[in-house]
């Protein structure tokens, strides 16, 4: 990623996983220009993204460089595809999620249509989780922040209102819910065994110190 990359106004977004990274790149992709770069999305999201009046994916290509933007790319590849000097002039942002949070909307997202469904219990032990801790890679570089900011999913509406002030964009963000009904109600403290608990904060536990997440 660049999952958007705006030169009109001068911001990189890098989307994580499981943090509404979608619903914010639709609403962004709203005030892109033509010479903005938007990454592809699912066929189901980009269906949202031109619902809601957003760009197309545009510019992802980079000729004569065999290299383009993609989904989930990491900081550095994006410092790398863009140019150090761009990376640092322009605000970057990416957004951070409670981990133990995430990792249940991860699971009911990745099993939502699966008649195969593991029990929570056994998919936080024994299914690779870990793929959700690479969230951390996508905003650091060598072990160390390299972004602006790094939004928080809890309060995601008004941090990112906050960035749209800053970078002066027209409107307000509007964010569509993509990705967001595979998750019955209920608070995530619900499924969690105290071994199911401990396992997430092993696996998270940089992310967790970082951020201050309890659970």
């Amino acid at each position: 990623m660049p999952v958007i990359a705006s030169h009109q106004h001068r911001f990189i977004f890098l989307k994580t996983r499981k943090t509404a990274g979608t619903s914010v790149e639709i609403a962004l992709s709203k005030v892109c220009g033509p010479d903005d770069v938007i990454t592809e999305i699912s066929p189901e999201d980009e269906a949202l993204r031109q619902a809601a009046g957003g760009r197309a994916p545009q510019n992802f290509e980079s000729p004569p460089q065999p290299r383009k933007a993609y989904n989930h790319m990491g900081a550095k590849a994006v410092r790398d595809l863009v140019g150090a000097e761009t990376f640092a002039d322009y605000f970057t942002f990416a957004i951070e999620r409670n981990p133990w949070d995430a990792v249940v909307s991860l699971y009911f997202w990745k099993y939502k249509d699966r008649p195969e469904l593991p029990d929570f219990e056994t998919y936080v032990q024994e299914i690779w989780i870990e793929q959700l801790s690479n969230n951390r890679r996508l905003y650091r570089i060598r072990g160390k922040m390299a972004l602006d900011r790094v939004l928080r999913y809890e309060n995601l509406d008004a941090e990112l209102t906050e960035v749209w002030e800053h970078l002066g964009l027209p409107g307000t963000p509007d964010l569509p819910r993509a990705k967001g009904n595979a998750r019955p109600a209920g608070h995530y403290r619900e499924l969690y065994t105290p071994t199911s608990k401990e396992r997430v904060a092993t696996v998270f536990a940089d992310t967790i110190e970082a951020f201050g997440y309890e659970f």
